[in-house]
C-alpha cells in the first residue's frame, strides 16, 4: 500500500509491505519516479534484530524478473537504512543517474522470524536542477614483465558493509607493498566506478569484481565491472548465473567454505576456491579439507587466499587480520588486469600467510603450478622454499600426503622423487618451530575481541599452514 503528499515542497511516497519466511528470498516493491525528479532519498525501516535482517537494493525501469540483463542500480545489503540516487551522485553501493518510470525497491529477506514482518519505505523526490554524472575514462597502464606478483583477492569498502573509504583501502594496499588488489564489495561494483577504475598505476593494479552474496553462499567474480543479477532462488539459478559470468570472460571463486559462512549450493563449475580466508587458524582447515576433496574428485580449481578485510575507517597497521593476511602470489605474464585473470584461470598461484611470509614454488621440469604433466613411475618434483626454517614441507596427491621433508634453512631447495602420484601434486608448509607463536598470536587476537565470526575455537589443535600451492595436474 502507498500514500503520496503531492502538495509538499518535495513529493513524498510512502510504501508499506508485509514479508514472511515462506515466500521468495527477494521481494520487489515498485514505485514511480516522476519526470521532474533529479534526485530521490529513500529510507526504510523494520523491526531489525538478530533473527530479522532485511537487505536493501534498487532497480531502475530496465529491471525485469530474474535473470535480468540490466537494471540493477545498486545494493547495500543491511549496511544502510537510507540511500539516495541523483543525476550526478548516489550513495556508496549505488550508481548515479535518474530517469522517470517504474523503479523497484529490492528487499532481500536474509533472515526472518516465524511471523510476518512489516517494512516501511519513504521516498522523497527533489526537482532541483542537476547535471548528469561525469565518469572519467580509465587510464592506460604500462605493464611490467613476467614474474610472481603479490596481492589480495577479497576485501571491502564502505560501498558495501565496511567503514573505510576506497582511498583508505588504497593506502592500506600501498602500506602492505601489494602489486594487485581485487576489491569485492557485496553485489556492487560502484567502488570501482567511483574510484578504483582510475586509481591503478604501474605498481598497483586494481582488479574489478564483486562478491556474489546470498544467505546460502558467497563467491567472488573477478573481472566484472557490472553486476550479474544475483537474485538466485535455486541451485539451477546459481549454476546458470555462473555460466553467464564465465561466458563473458570473468572468473568465479567459491569463498570461505567453512561452517559459519559456508557454500550451501551444489559445487559449481568454479574457476577458483578461496582455500585460505583470513588468518589460517580461523577455521581454514575446513576449507582445505573441502578443497582436497574437490581436487581428488577430479575438479581443477586454482587455490587462492583472501583477507576479507572490511577496511576500517582508521589505520589498522599491526592487526593480525589486516589486508593480505593471507597473501596470494600469482605468476603473471604481465602486471595487468588481463595478466592477473590469466594467472588465476591457469592456476599459477601460491598462498602465504602475509606479503613477507614463506614462499613455496613447485615444478616438474618447466611445468609449474596449474600446469599438466604425464603420469610416470617416478616424478622428480623440484621445490624452492624461503622463510620457513624449522617447519615441514608436505606434498599431497589425490590419495593424501605422499611425501614430507624437513625445512632446515630459510632458503632451501631440492628434488623429491615421487612414486606413482595420483591426479595431481600440490605442496603446503606446515608450522612446526613457528607453531607456538602462531597460536599465541591468534589467541591474543581473539582475547582482544577481534575474532569476529571466524572459527578460531575449532582450530587451535589443528595443523597450522604457512603456505600452500595450487596443484600440478598429473594425467
Amino acid at each position: 500500500m502507498s500514500a503520496e503528499n503531492p502538495t509538499a515542497p518535495h513529493r513524498v511516497t510512502r510504501l508499506s509491505v508485509s514479508v514472511e519466511k515462506s515466500g521468495s528470498a527477494y521481494v520487489s516493491v515498485p514505485f514511480e519516479v516522476p519526470k521532474a525528479a533529479t534526485r530521490f532519498d529513500l529510507r526504510y525501516s523494520y523491526p531489525k534484530s538478530d533473527n530479522c535482517i532485511i537487505d536493501l537494493g534498487l532497480g531502475d525501469p530496465d529491471l525485469t524478473d530474474f535473470p535480468s540483463k540490466q537494471g540493477l542500480v545498486g545494493w547495500s545489503g543491511g549496511a544502510r537504512s537510507a540511500v539516495f540516487i541523483a543525476m550526478d551522485d548516489a550513495s556508496p553501493g549505488y550508481a548515479p543517474g535518474l530517469r522517470p518510470g517504474t523503479w523497484q525497491v529490492l528487499l532481500g529477506l536474509y533472515r526472518l522470524p516465524d511471523h510476518p514482518v512489516t517494512v516501511e519505505i519513504e521516498i522523497t523526490f527533489d526537482p532541483a536542477p542537476r547535471e548528469e554524472a561525469n565518469r572519467p575514462a580509465r587510464p592506460k597502464i604500462a605493464s611490467s614483465g613476467p614474474g610472481w606478483y603479490r596481492g589480495d583477492l577479497h576485501c571491502h569498502t564502505f560501498h558495501s558493509d565496511a567503514k573505510g573509504s576506497p582511498e583508505r583501502l588504497h593506502g592500506t594496499a600501498l602500506r602492505e607493498g601489494l602489486d594487485f588488489l581485487a576489491v569485492t564489495d557485496h553485489n556492487t561494483t560502484t567502488a570501482h566506478m567511483a574510484y578504483f577504475d582510475r586509481a591503478s598505476s604501474p605498481d598497483l593494479i586494481f582488479v574489478p569484481g564483486y562478491e556474489f552474496t546470498t544467505a546460502q553462499g558467497h563467491g567472488n567474480i573477478f573481472g566484472a565491472r557490472t553486476v550479474e543479477d544475483f537474485r538466485a532462488e535455486t541451485d539451477r539459478d546459481v549454476a546458470a548465473m555462473i555460466a553467464r559470468i564465465q561466458a563473458k570472460g570473468y572468473l568465479f571463486s567459491v569463498n570461505h567454505d567453512k561452517p559459519n559462512i559456508p557454500w550451501n549450493y551444489p559445487f559449481p563449475g568454479a574457476d577458483c576456491m578461496e582455500v585460505w580466508h583470513a588468518p589460517w587458524l580461523s577455521g581454514n582447515h575446513f576449507c582445505l579439507e573441502r578443497y582436497q576433496a574437490k581436487l581428488s574428485d577430479g575438479q581443477r580449481l586454482t587455490a587462492i587466499g583472501g583477507s576479507d578485510l572490511h577496511q576500517p575507517a582508521t589505520d589498522d597497521s599491526g592487526n593480525l587480520a589486516t589486508l593480505a593476511r593471507p597473501c596470494t602470489f600469482l605468476y603473471c605474464n604481465d602486471l595487468s588486469v588481463e595478466g592477473i585473470l590469466d594467472a588465476l584461470r591457469n592456476g599459477r598461484s601460491f598462498v602465504t600467510e602475509a606479503p613477507g611470509g614463506p614462499r613455496l614454488l613447485l615444478s616438474v621440469g618447466d611445468t609449474i603450478h596449474g600446469g599438466e604433466i604425464r603420469s610416470a613411475p617416478t616424478i622428480p618434483l623440484s621445490y624452492q622454499t624461503s622463510g620457513a626454517a624449522g617447519d615441514t614441507l608436505e606434498v599431497w596427491d589425490a590419495t593424501g600426503c605422499i611425501c614430507t621433508t624437513d625445512l632446515t634453512s630459510n632458503s632451501q631447495s631440492g628434488v623429491l622423487p615421487l612414486t606413482a602420484a595420483k591426479g595431481f601434486v600440490r605442496g603446503q608448509i606446515v608450522a612446526n618451530a613457528s607453531r607456538a607463536a602462531l597460536v599465541a598470536a591468534g589467541q591474543a587476537h581473539v582475547a582482544a575481541g577481534k575474532g569476529g565470526r571466524l572459527d578460531w575455537s575449532q582450530a587451535w589443535d589443528k595443523p597450522a599452514l604457512r603456505a600452500l600451492t595450487s596443484p600440478i595436474y598429473v594425467t
